[in-house]
């Protein structure tokens, strides 16, 4: 029987305790602090003290992870359609209908380089289209910032810009109206908690819900929160 080792890992879906035995994933659970780590941080406001659980919490895709790492779904191998010759007949009809057969990384790099140049050749490289992700994605060629640009400019393709669908809306529009970037119209962030649960009277959620659409980051850490101001009375 191996040894259960307890590791910890922090992203967007909440920290967590991950449980491995003998290489593999037997448990993920939100972590809980001891007297071992430190005090959590205690705000005083009208006659109560206000502390936060002395528990992680988590997005629900973030319990369910051990059960993505190891679904047969999951595919860990390149793989290529088992009637798809790319030096031949490419047999297109057969999308969605012919299994897949695994392939080396050597086999599928060179397929990917080959078609590249075969595109290009053929085409011309305004012919490749490409995109980074809405918040770039992990990594170094696949981050907006990094290698992404620099790759792609050596390949030679057509920039596939998108929407404004996050933080980018309001920070080029207000750049754009107002000619700068000093905040934007976004108050000051630091103490907001603090100052609700000291001063506040009425909060108006602008076109928004927090407790059915905070879960896709820092879990529903902000929960806790929201409770306390109604216990305090706050509309």
């Amino acid at each position: 029987m191996g040894k259960v080792e307890r590791l910890t890992n922090g992203t967007t879906g909440g920290p967590v305790f991950v449980y491995v035995k003998d290489g593999k994933i037997t448990r993920i659970t939100p972590i809980e602090f001891d007297e071992s780590d430190p005090p959590s941080w205690e705000i005083e406001a009208r006659g109560r003290k206000f502390s936060p659980p002395r528990k992680t919490t988590l997005s629900p895709y973030s319990f369910a992870w051990r059960s993505m790492v190891y679904s047969p779904k999951r595919v860990l191998y390149p793989m290529k359609r088992v009637d798809f010759d790319p030096d031949g007949k490419r047999n297109c009809t057969k999308r969605g209908e012919s299994g897949y057969e695994r392939i080396s990384w050597e086999e599928a790099a060179k397929m990917v380089t080959d078609e590249i140049k075969r595109i290009k050749r053929e085409y011309g490289p305004a012919a490749i289209l490409s995109t980074a992700g809405s918040h770039h994605l992990w990594g170094n060629i696949g981050y907006r910032h990094s290698a992404y640009f620099r790759f792609m400019n050596l390949v030679g393709f057509s920039y596939a810009d998108h929407n404004p669908d996050s933080w980018e809306g309001w920070h080029w529009g207000g750049m754009h109206n107002w000619g700068f970037s000093w905040r934007l119209g976004i108050p000051e962030q630091y103490d907001l908690l603090e100052d609700a649960l000291k001063h506040t009277e009425m909060i108006v959620f602008w076109s928004s819900d927090p407790e059915a659409t905070s879960g896709i980051y820092s879990a529903f850490e902000s929960t806790c929160r929201r409770q306390w101001l109604k216990e305090l009375g706050v509309k």
